[in-house]
């Protein structure tokens, strides 16, 4: 059962616990892990049943068990992605044992074996496919593993830039494409691409199989960082019920847990103006600045002489920076003395402007509106307001040479975001078929965005949150 909890409206945690003791039989929906099935058999075909099977995750040592059926049929449900061994014997038949294998996101792999007749003691070693057979389940999809995240090169760290690489994705540019849209980074590259043919604002985002959907801009709320990315997959043609409700792929991120060992990353990527070149008709070199810094750590839960957390109990914690500052030097136009004066007789003027308080019906016909033009283009003192004039005199730059036909000013306001990202995870392994895990990711992203006139920035604050347990 998996519950997910946003800041808008989150569910009792009193809910989950009635949910666990009172609907046990409710089927555990596989959104955010995998499957193992498969059917033994002996060298004539016939089934072999109450054969043991053991299923062994090589980074952890966590080891599930099962047993075969009175037809020879064995299942793993709700298994985390990763690399795991499968073993499986029975008195009377030699082992059989494939030493590696890897099971992704919302996968249902099969794996059937044939036991030999021999001793127990006798083990037979099955060299798996680099690719896990999924005949249990028509749905269709593309997995991108962490080996793919962590070493494809991403300007900006932004994992949607690998949806391209998935099957029916056409990268195309929507509003979501713009800087800054939802909680995305500027000055960095991100694709929102459609699929199959449906529009990209189709697409629905999850993270270990909870919602992490952005209604308004149809992208995520929390962005994963990109060292707390197990792997992702995109479903593009869906069997199951849970993935109702989007035409377009399901994206759908998993995050990575602790192991045995001790594993972080500390990281930073600098993007600034030393070697840039000074544009055409800009005083100077457009200064720009880029920080993207982090770190990521994970392990087993370890207190010296209280609790050993091997096997058992692991972390894994992340955080990721973004600063960014660009100035625009855009040019603008702004008023100059003799026009804040309310004198519009310069060459570069309009030729004529008309006085708004004198605005009437036309007599020769009542649909059209005349006003009186000023006399000499000059605005009498008594219609301007000195108060709004000594507002545009302390706002807005003075009038200087810009190069640049009918605009007088730079505009040199920079447009900044900061961006602060925090994730952790706690997984609890308890015996051989029961397991919780619980994940906390939150992001505050502040932005202050320039435009047209100097001093009048555009300032956002934009929070998200997602958390949940399984």
């Amino acid at each position: 059962m998996r519950f997910a909890f946003s800041k808008n409206g989150a569910i009792a945690l009193a809910l989950c616990a009635a949910s666990l003791l009172f609907f046990p039989q409710q089927a555990l929906a596989q959104l955010s892990t995998a499957s193992v099935t498969g059917a033994v058999r002996d060298p004539s075909g016939a089934s072999v049943p109450d054969a043991q099977v053991a299923l062994r995750n090589l980074d952890t040592a966590v080891e599930r068990r099962a047993a075969t059926n009175a037809a020879g049929n064995y299942v793993f449900v709700s298994v985390p992605p990763g690399r795991y061994s499968l073993e499986i014997g029975k008195a009377g038949f030699r082992s059989t044992q494939i030493p590696e294998l890897t099971l992704e996101v919302n996968q249902t792999a099969t794996a059937d074996a044939t036991l030999a007749v021999g001793a127990v003691q006798q083990t037979v070693e099955v060299a798996a496919s680099a690719e896990m057979i999924q005949s249990a389940t028509a749905e269709l999809g593309a997995v991108i593993s962490e080996k793919q995240v962590v070493d494809l090169p991403l300007n900006g760290r932004n994992f949607t830039q690998l949806l391209s690489l998935t099957p029916g994705a056409a990268p195309i540019n929507g509003p979501q494409q713009s800087n800054g849209f939802g909680n995305t980074a500027i000055g960095t590259a991100y694709s929102f691409p459609a699929f199959n043919g449906q529009q990209n604002r189709s697409n629905f985002f999850m993270t270990d199989g909870l919602n992490n959907q952005a209604a308004f801009a149809s992208t995520y709320v929390v962005p994963p960082i990109i060292d707390d990315v197990q792997e992702f997959k995109v479903n593009s043609h869906n069997d199951q019920a849970e993935f109702g409700g989007s035409l377009g792929g399901i994206v759908n991120v998993v995050t990575k847990s602790g192991t045995n060992e001790y594993h972080g990353d500390l990281w930073e990527y600098l993007r600034n103006t030393d070697l840039n070149a000074r544009g055409t008709f800009d005083p100077a070199v457009t200064p720009f600045h880029q920080n993207q810094y982090g770190v990521t750590f994970g392990g087993p839960v370890s207190i010296p002489k209280l609790y050993d957390g091997h096997n058992k109990t692991f972390f894994f914690f992340g955080y990721e920076s973004f600063r960014y500052s660009q100035s625009n030097f855009g040019f603008i136009r702004v008023p100059t003395p003799l026009e804040l004066s309310g004198n519009f007789t310069g060459p570069n003027e309009p030729k004529q402007i008309f006085n708004p308080f004198t605005t009437r019906p036309d007599p020769s016909n009542p649909n059209v509106f005349i006003r009186d033009p000023f006399p000499g283009n000059i605005i009498p003192q008594s219609l301007l307001d000195p108060r709004m004039v000594s507002y545009a005199q302390a706002l807005l730059p003075k009038p200087v040479f810009t190069g640049v036909s009918d605009r007088n000013a730079i505009n040199t306001d920079p447009t900044i975001q900061a961006q602060d990202e925090y994730t952790g995870r706690v997984d609890q392994n308890i015996g051989t078929k029961n397991f919780i895990w619980f994940r906390w990711s939150n992001i505050i992203l502040d932005q202050v965005l320039a435009t047209n006139l100097p001093g009048l920035d555009e300032n956002t604050h934009n929070p998200g949150l997602n958390w949940g347990l399984s």
